[in-house]
């Protein structure tokens, strides 16, 4: 599921980034502010031992604080001058006895699609962190958790937002909302949570001075780039408490820029995964050499640019791969923080689906 909305969202930005990048604004002032919301939903469980862990509707409330951008970057005018913070979630998972509550804590930007009128706003939210869950399998003690193995997991936020300003310094909204803790099968199980919510909530902004803008900051854009990304992680597969397993992997993606500050390219893959010996021995594949276990893929990527930090959905084959239990689709969604002009730095997770693969923690440097 989760994976099916980040298609969306990628369908969604190409629709949208053409009348998005062309919208003018004049915002010179800098506006801060804080928000509240109370969300309310349900657990959506993708396979069917999970079913008997959504006993009862999930509740959150989230605090934010939230900056309305001013146009003192590049990327304000680009994406329609988006609001953007920190959010906190606390959430009832639906199960306290099995589940227990989750603690997130997750940087967001929000940014507009549709605007019917100057105080009618529809958003594309996007946000991502780190999540904690108080309750996790035990072989003995909570057997039944088939979900989350490991209290510190990835959070994911992606949704809708429609907002309505009552005056300069009072918001009201409301939201439709995916949420996804998982740990990458660094420790399995690792079914992952899905949540899917309604929320209302209200921003408050504090009365604010106008500023002196700054001057744009410019951001590198080449015409050509080239990249040799490096991936060193770890892996659990099938049953909880087993060896983890190293995976090596390198990238060569090649981009284009389609705009000032939204990339599309390919990437030619190579990953060695360590935890297919024993995926194909259980499956009774036969291999005799140790580059038999690697997996080769062909990836379409795009990368949307905030500054030095992107971010990367990327929908790929593979071209040679034994093991077909999941496929031969595979996605990537994550993070990218360019350090200098030739080097970057990367976090992202490979998945075929709903299925987490690993998470991917890596180096890349700019050969072109």
């Amino acid at each position: 599921m989760v994976n099916r909305l980040i298609a969306i969202v990628f369908a969604l930005f190409g629709y949208f980034l053409p009348s998005i990048a062309s919208t003018d604004t004049t915002a010179t002032t800098s506006i801060h502010g804080f928000g509240l919301k109370v969300h309310s939903g349900v657990l959506q469980y993708h396979h069917k031992e999970m079913a008997l862990l959504r006993s009862k509707p999930s509740m959150a409330i989230e605090l934010s604080y939230t900056i309305k951008s001013n146009g003192t970057r590049q990327w304000h005018k680009f994406y329609s001058y988006p609001e953007y913070g920190f959010g906190y979630i606390f959430m009832d998972l639906g199960n306290p006895e099995i589940l227990g509550y989750s603690h997130a804590l997750f940087p967001f930007i929000n940014i507009p699609i549709y605007s019917p009128s100057q105080r009618l706003k529809i958003g594309l939210y996007i946000g991502s962190g780190l999540g904690y869950i108080t309750k996790t399998y035990h072989r003995t003690n909570n057997f039944k958790n088939t979900a989350i193995s490991s209290h510190l997991n990835a959070f994911i936020n992606l949704g809708t937002t429609l907002s309505y300003s009552l005056n300069r310094n009072f918001d009201i909204s409301s939201s439709v909302n995916l949420m996804h803790y998982s740990n990458g099968t660094y420790k399995k199980p690792n079914s992952g949570l899905n949540y899917s919510f309604f929320s209302v909530g209200a921003n408050y902004y504090l009365p604010y001075q106008p500023k002196i803008a700054k001057k744009p900051s410019i951001f590198p854009s080449e015409k050509h780039r080239l990249l040799a990304l490096f991936i060193a992680t770890q892996k659990e597969v099938k049953g909880a408490g087993g060896p983890k397993y190293p995976v090596a992997a390198l990238y060569l993606e090649y981009s284009y820029p389609l705009k000032a500050l939204w990339r599309i390219g390919v990437s030619a893959d190579f990953m060695y995964d360590t935890s297919n010996k024993f995926i194909l021995d259980y499956q009774g594949v036969e291999w005799n050499s140790p580059w038999q276990i690697a997996k080769g893929g062909l990836m379409l990527n795009t990368e949307f640019l905030l500054d030095r930090l992107s971010a990367i959905f990327a929908f790929g084959t593979y071209v040679y791969n034994l093991d077909s239990q999941n496929g031969i689709v595979y996605q990537r969604l994550g993070l990218r923080y360019r350090a200098s002009k030739r080097i970057f730095l990367n976090v992202s997770l490979k998945t075929h689906w709903t299925i987490a693969d690993y998470l991917e923690l890596g180096i890349g440097f700019k050969l072109m």
